[in-house]
């Protein structure tokens, strides 16, 4: 990316991923003051007819789809970057995104003691 500007509507976008009123990992959200960036994903295990609805629920455990998350914080000046695969996880902010955030949760305790 040759443009500041485009790498910073991907950091915005990250950031809102974890802090956004929409962000798919809101859930995430930091309470100790800073801010966290992430994006979650899902790979797909198994091939699915098209126009059928996975259901996980109706999945062998080793055929669900491997959950994703990639984070950095604090988002201003970051000093952490961690991605994590959490194999048949299902969705990446519900299984692999606590993963991310607890590594950066411990980094920047030590980090920034307090």
């Amino acid at each position: 990316v040759v443009s500041e500007q485009n790498w910073d509507t991907v950091r915005e976008g990250m950031r809102r991923v974890v802090h956004g009123a929409a962000g798919t990992a809101r859930a995430l959200q930091p309470l100790n003051g800073y801010q966290m960036a992430g994006k979650s994903g899902t790979a797909q295990v198994i091939g699915q007819a098209q126009g059928k609805d996975y259901d996980e629920s109706h999945t062998a455990a080793n055929l669900r789809h491997h959950a994703l998350f990639i984070g950095f914080a604090p988002v201003g000046r970051p000093t952490i970057a961690v991605a994590a695969v959490v194999e048949n996880g299902g969705g990446g902010s519900r299984q692999a995104g606590p993963v991310v955030k607890a590594v950066i949760d411990a980094w920047l305790a030590q980090e920034m003691p307090q």
